[in-house]
């Protein structure tokens, strides 16, 4: 894995600062790091052949870029939609203990079926099937539990994209299975940044395997429920401190992930449109690896 990763490397000189794009943009925490990030170690960077459309990796301490390509490209974004429907959730949450449970009108189409219509759950097992598993029934049933009517819910969502800057993005429905929801990597660079930051989701989205009880209708039988995070590197050799995963045929596989270095130090890797579920891992592995030979803090 990690020898293909290696030979598709090949020596382009400078390519990687020759696109336009701020040199430090996130500006959602105190930047520490006196010398302004971290600095090239050699004058003629690698470049990497990835099958993403967009991609952008960020220091996030300090917020300098460190790669970027197409990163301005406003592109539907998919499930990564569920990071902000999580903070707006938040917001609004009935209690983690609270017993919540599913209807036929949660059924959206695009996924697994983990939960069925009139299964009890905790409102905290139901934020856990929807950013783990990426859940789309969960999602709704989120929506749902926070006292908003879906169209109340998405402007909400819209509304905290401005309150934190995300001025090429737009929020049509909470799930990310429309294709009028859509970002650029800055953007989405800085959502994730503000997700993380909330203790909650930086657990959650961290978790790879998952397992919880439901109980039926009638409260007479439990179910067991087991679930897997969508994010595969989290099974890679990459240290992993949160991320969401998105795919829609029009937005192709999308991945925003938080890394942390041997160093301690962490990066911000936004892939979207790779063309295959395993692309979008290996593009994300192969610009940390090429940001982490070529970096130095």
């Amino acid at each position: 894995m990690l020898l293909n990763i290696l030979l598709s490397i090949v020596l382009i000189p400078n390519l990687l600062v020759s696109q336009a794009g701020p040199d430090s943009f996130l500006n959602l925490s105190p930047v520490t790091n006196q010398n302004g990030g971290p600095s090239r170690v050699y004058t003629d960077l690698l470049d990497i052949k990835i099958s993403a459309q967009s991609a952008l990796a960020v220091d996030a301490e300090s917020g300098k870029i460190l790669y970027q390509k197409n990163a301005s490209e406003i592109r539907p974004i998919a499930s990564i939609t569920k990071l902000m429907t999580a903070l707006v959730f938040l917001d609004y949450n009935p209690g983690w203990q609270k017993e919540f449970f599913t209807i036929s009108s949660d059924r959206r189409n695009g996924n697994i079926v983990h939960l069925n219509p009139g299964e009890i759950l905790t409102i905290k097992n139901l934020f856990y099937t929807a950013l783990i598993a990426s859940d789309n029934d969960a999602i709704i049933a989120l929506v749902r539990s926070a006292g908003l009517v879906e169209e109340e819910f998405v402007a909400k969502m819209n509304a905290k994209a401005q309150d934190l800057g995300l001025k090429d993005t737009k929020f049509i429905e909470p799930t990310g299975l429309n294709y009028g929801s859509q970002s650029n990597t800055f953007d989405i660079a800085k959502l994730l940044e503000a997700a993380l930051q909330n203790e909650e989701i930086k657990k959650v989205t961290g978790i790879d395997d998952y397992e919880f009880e439901v109980l039926n209708k009638e409260r007479t039988k439990t179910r067991l429920v087991k679930i897997t995070n969508t994010d595969r590197l989290l099974n890679s050799y990459l240290n992993v401190i949160g991320g969401k995963t998105g795919s829609l045929e029009e937005a192709g596989y999308c991945l925003a992930v938080k890394i942390k270095g041997e160093e301690n130090q962490e990066v911000i890797i936004i892939v979207l449109g790779s063309q295959s579920n395993y692309d979008r891992f290996q593009d994300a592995k192969a610009i940390a690896d090429l940001i982490f030979t070529n970096y130095s803090w």
